[in-house]
């Protein structure tokens, strides 16, 4: 909601059910054309991030999509203390058969808690032959 009491978005939250369990909750975030750019998908994402670490004190990690195209999620994922986790080719159909790259972003409990983003270990990978 914007100060005028319309709607400006949406969340959708995606196995919860799974939290106690050790799952990790995924999540659809989306803000109306009309509404970009003011900075509302950092503010809902901060929210939601809050929002799930504090209702699930189990809870480890939060992780969400995007596609790669998608340039201010990406910049609002990072600037909500989100790490870039994976990247996926052709992962995500679009319109008329186009086919987009997804991208990866997660948060960690510890993280969030500390204000500081760790990132993977990129450079513990498996030798190739």
């Amino acid at each position: 909601m914007v100060e005028s009491g319309e709607r400006a978005g949406l969340i959708r939250l995606f196995d919860l059910a799974d939290v106690p369990e050790g799952g990790t909750p995924l999540f659809d975030l989306r803000v109306d054309s009309a509404y970009r750019g003011r900075g509302l998908g950092g503010q809902a994402l901060a929210w939601l991030t809050g929002y799930l670490f504090t209702e699930f004190p189990d809870l480890q990690r939060i992780e969400g999509t995007t596609r790669k195209d998608n340039r201010a999620m990406r910049r609002t994922f990072l600037f909500s203390g989100y790490a870039k986790e994976a990247h996926d080719r052709d992962a995500w159909p679009g319109e008329q058969g186009h086919v987009h790259d997804a991208v990866g972003y997660a948060i960690l409990r510890c993280d969030w808690l500390s204000g500081a983003t760790t990132l993977p270990d990129w450079d513990d990978e498996a030798p190739t032959t």
